[in-house]
């Protein structure tokens, strides 16, 4: 027997908002890091040029896209790219939102599967690494404590690096 009903999911705006303001701001930082910050610069310089991955909360997004041009990580303004080299899987919005404010760090989420790769594990593990150093400059170290292994130690040079990505890395990506 098959029981109908007319109530639909909530879409939880607020936390819809958040989380697309956060792949905004992680995918700014990365983009920016990616022009001058010699642990993303390492990361990246073994993906082949025109390498891409996709960050989607499933069903409905939101999603954050990048790809590497010209030797940088570039975001994509798409709202999916269903072909990237690399594509994480955030398994709800719930789960999103705790890792954009900080409850759950990325090593949390892939404990308890609530994240899913499909593409190379070495490349995911280098998205781990980028993101990391990413939240390490995003958030300072009393959050960074709670999402990360290890928080980073941050020398002058990293200090103006934060300055640079917070100011002129978020408003156009350099």
């Amino acid at each position: 027997m098959s029981i109908q009903t007319d109530i639909k999911p909530g879409h939880k705006l607020l936390s819809r908002g958040v989380v697309k303001a956060g792949f905004l701001a992680l995918g700014r930082t990365i983009e920016s890091a990616s022009h001058f910050e010699k642990d993303t610069i390492e990361e990246i310089a073994e993906w082949p040029e025109g390498f891409s991955f996709n960050m989607t909360i499933v069903p409905y997004g939101p999603n954050l896209v990048m790809e590497k041009r010209n030797g940088v990580m570039k975001m994509l303004h798409v709202r999916k790219k269903d072909d990237a080299n690399l594509i994480v899987e955030i398994k709800n919005l719930s789960t999103a939102f705790k890792m954009i404010t900080t409850q759950l760090g990325a090593h949390n989420v892939f404990a308890q599967h609530k994240i899913g790769v499909i593409g190379n594990v070495g490349d995911s593990m280098k998205l781990i690494r980028l993101i990391y150093t990413a939240e390490g400059y995003l958030f300072p170290e009393i959050l960074n404590k709670r999402i990360l292994k290890k928080s980073p130690k941050m020398t002058l040079k990293k200090h103006l690096n934060r300055v640079h990505i917070l100011t002129k890395g978020m408003v156009l990506g350099r």
